[in-house]
């Protein structure tokens, strides 16, 4: 990808996420000012935000569609956001379909535009996930690491030239564990519960867990091959 395609997608890409926050903020403006300017309870505020019709719930999904596929783009916030808004199951599934859409995006843009991609200090991990002895359950756990890139996800996506189906199966894995962690906690931290610390930390250990998976599959592949 020229350095001019990569501007211009990103510019883009920002202006779409800047359009969509403003409409976001738009609709739920009028709940923000009141809660603060009248301190209202708890039940009247999850009332009033899990009212505010169906149409918001495709406005946060575009945003983390877009976020997941402009590189380096932090939208934890607003998977976070969509557990507060929506609940955590109906936030949940905001978050999966974004950032399946958003990384499927990225991956049919890296390979209409392709370019070498530069040297990282995360690039030999993510050579491990594409070489694994099963390859798709190691790009699926690329995609559960939130400390791993999903541009080099995606690029390992690429060079394995595998099917749209089988692309969008392991961004489907690899979006389960951290989009219900953003929308549980989200949703947990709206009642007040200290139970979302909890499965904040289990899960966090968890993800911690898949990269030792890959670590451990690398060596029994290279065992294999000697």
């Amino acid at each position: 990808m020229k350095l001019h395609h990569k501007i211009f997608f990103i510019t883009l890409g920002l202006l779409g996420l800047i359009g969509l926050f403003a409409v976001i903020w738009y609709n739920y403006r009028e709940i923000v000012e009141t809660f603060f300017a009248y301190a209202f309870d708890r039940k009247t505020l999850i009332n009033l935000l899990r009212h505010q019709g169906k149409h918001n719930a495709v406005l946060f999904m575009a945003v983390i569609a877009i976020g997941s596929a402009i590189p380096g783009m932090p939208i934890a916030a607003v998977a976070v956001l969509s557990g507060v808004c929506f609940g955590r199951w109906t936030g949940f599934g905001i978050n999966v379909v974004g950032t399946v859409l958003g990384n499927l995006f990225a991956i049919y843009i890296l390979g209409r535009f392709p370019h070498k991609i530069r040297p990282s200090r995360f690039r030999p991990l993510a050579d491990r996930l594409k070489n694994m002895q099963h390859p798709r359950i190691g790009l699926s756990i690329g995609y559960a690491v939130p400390m791993l890139p999903t541009l080099l996800v995606n690029y390992a996506a690429l060079e394995l030239h595998m099917s749209l189906r089988n692309k969008a199966s392991c961004i489907f894995l690899g979006s389960l564990p951290v989009s219900f962690l953003y929308a549980f906690g989200g949703d947990e931290l709206l009642f007040g519960n200290t139970k979302a610390v909890l499965t904040t930390i289990t899960l966090i250990l968890l993800l911690f867990g898949l990269y030792e998976i890959i670590r451990r599959d690398q060596r029994i592949k290279q065992n294999i091959n000697n």
